[in-house]
Formats: structure tokens, C-alpha cells, sequence
């Protein structure tokens, strides 16, 4: 009797056909690049509410006649910080609502910037700090928009540091308003406001999750609230007596060290951040995969 023997042959295409359908399979299971707000996005619009509070400071400090750390030159570096961040949220694509709000911020800005190229004069300056009010109250709201449809975990984190930043910048400013001679009738109110507002925002990031802040910004965060609050103790003192410098001595050590927690918190969040979005769920994944990979993989019988 004739046996019929059944055996099977495995043809392999090359590597290089391999790889290629490996990545077709891949870019199948994504879409394209998401078109939501990037990581970069929610750091220039902080960079700008962080920036303009120091404008303001810097704007006291020269028209006081101060010269420790060139406010001058600060000043100017700043005013053209914040037209390049502007400049760059613009050139990035947004949805419909954040691409709004952009050039809401952007036409708010033009309106004060001119202001701040001028000489520096003490009776324009309640009026000044009234519109950086204004403006950065604004930015905070737009930050977060955007903080929140870039989608990442942990991103409001990022948010709620540069708030910390420019909280100390605002304290700084009414101080160094105070300093001048600005008479502000809401000065006590407004202290007390940013003291209370900025202690909020250091208990809700100290008692954050790990996975969104770690325990080594945290610590970091502990040592600069100690400066604030000493920072804090200058501005609510009635004895009449004012130190300019050092307190921009102070101001400048928090925000710097602050924009350094803000670097951090940065990488820590959007560290494994991916821009793809899966759209076939894990049974479908699985029958694509099996079909392309036939085609590498070519099974057949011979009879003899």
C-alpha cells in the first residue's frame, strides 16, 4: 500500500520584509501623531504666567533706582521671553477653543507690554499691576486647559509648580510696589491672598501621588517653601522699613529655584509620555498580527 506522508515546509521571507510589516503592524495599531496640546505647549504658556509678575518686579525695581542684578536688563530679556513664547503657542497646532484662548492672551499682552518699554513711572503703576492681575489670572486658567488636553497624567503638577513661581513674583511686585510709594489700599488683603493661595498649592503637591510627584521634588519643595514663607514674614512687616534689594535678592532665589523643580516635574511626568493612541483593542490586534505574519511565514503540505 501506497503511504501518504505529510510534511511541512517553512518559507522565510528576509529580515528586512520582516521588519518592515513588523512596523506597518505597529503604525497600524496607532493613529497618527495626536493633534491634542503638546507638553510644550503647557511649558511656554507657565513660562509666560511666571514671567510677567517678574516684569513687574523688575519695572519697581528700575524705577526705584535700583541696580542689584540689572533689573534693566532683566526686564528687557523678559519682555522678549515672553513675545518668543507667544510667538511659539501660536505656531503650533491647537484645537479651536486653546487656539482662542492663545490669541486672547497674545492680544491682552500687546496691550500692556508698550507700557513696560517706557521709562518707568510711579503713578502709572497701580494701574500696571492691576492689568498683570488681569492677564495672569487668565494664563493661570489657560494653562491648565491646555495642561489638561495634552492629556498627561500629571501634567496639572507642571501647572501648579510655575503657580508657585509666579505667586512669589506677585509678592515680590506689591512689595516692591510698597517700596516706592505706590499706595495700594488692598495691600494687606492681597498679601494674605497670595500667602494662603500659595500654601494651598504646596500642600496639594506635597500630598500628590509619588507616580506624579516624587519624593525628591517633594523634598525640594519643602526647602523652597521655608524661603517663601521667610520672604513672606519681610512683606507683612509694619515697621515701616524697606530693603529692596534684598528682597530681590529673595524673589530671584525662589523663582530660580523653583524653574529648577519646574525642569524636574517636567521630565518626571512626560518622561514616557507617547503621542499615539491605540484604536484596534487587543482581540483585533491579535487577528491582524496573525495575518501578517502569514504572509512571512508561509506553511503548506507535500504529499508523496
Amino acid at each position: 500500500m501506497k503511504q501518504t506522508h505529510v510534511t511541512k515546509k517553512l518559507i522565510y521571507l528576509p529580515a528586512r520584509y520582516l521588519l518592515a510589516l513588523t512596523a506597518v503592524t505597529a503604525l497600524f495599531f496607532c493613529t497618527e501623531v495626536s493633534a491634542n496640546a503638546s507638553a510644550d505647549d503647557v511649558h511656554e504658556m507657565a513660562n509666560i504666567c511666571m514671567q510677567a509678575n517678574r516684569i513687574l518686579k523688575d519695572y519697581a525695581l528700575v524705577g526705584m533706582g535700583v541696580e542689584y542684578h540689572d533689573p534693566a536688563k532683566d526686564l528687557k530679556e523678559d519682555l522678549d521671553l515672553i513675545e518668543k513664547e507667544i510667538k511659539d503657542l501660536e505656531g503650533h497646532k491647537q484645537n479651536e477653543k486653546l487656539a482662542a484662548e492663545i490669541v486672547e492672551i497674545e492680544t491682552s499682552w500687546h496691550a500692556i507690554k508698550p507700557e513696560f518699554e517706557k521709562t518707568p513711572d510711579k503713578t502709572k503703576m497701580q494701574n500696571l499691576h492691576d492689568m498683570v492681575e488681569k492677564f495672569t489670572g487668565r494664563c493661570e486658567e489657560i494653562a491648565e486647559d491646555i495642561s489638561k488636553d495634552t492629556g498627561i497624567k500629571g501634567e496639572h503638577d507642571v501647572v501648579l509648580v510655575a503657580e508657585l513661581g509666579m505667586e512669589s513674583q506677585r509678592l515680590a511686585a506689591l512689595y516692591l510696589m510698597k517700596s516706592w510709594g505706590v499706595v495700594d489700599p488692598n495691600y494687606d488683603k492681597e498679601i494674605k491672598g497670595i500667602v494662603d493661595q500659595t500654601e494651598n498649592i504646596y500642600k496639594e503637591l506635597l500630598n500628590a501621588d509619588e507616580k506624579f510627584v516624587s519624593k525628591e521634588i517633594k523634598e525640594q519643595l519643602q526647602k523652597v517653601e521655608k524661603d517663601f514663607i521667610a520672604f513672606s514674614v519681610m512683606a507683612t512687616s509694619t515697621t515701616g522699613r524697606f530693603m529692596p534689594s534684598a528682597a530681590e535678592k529673595m524673589a530671584t532665589k525662589i523663582f530660580k529655584t523653583l524653574h529648577e523643580i519646574l525642569n524636574k516635574e517636567q521630565k518626571f511626568v512626560e518622561g514616557n509620555v507617547s503621542y499615539f493612541t491605540p484604536i484596534a483593542d487587543e482581540k483585533t490586534a491579535g487577528e491582524i498580527f496573525r495575518v501578517l505574519t502569514g504572509i512571512v511565514r508561509v506553511e503548506g503540505e507535500i504529499k508523496s
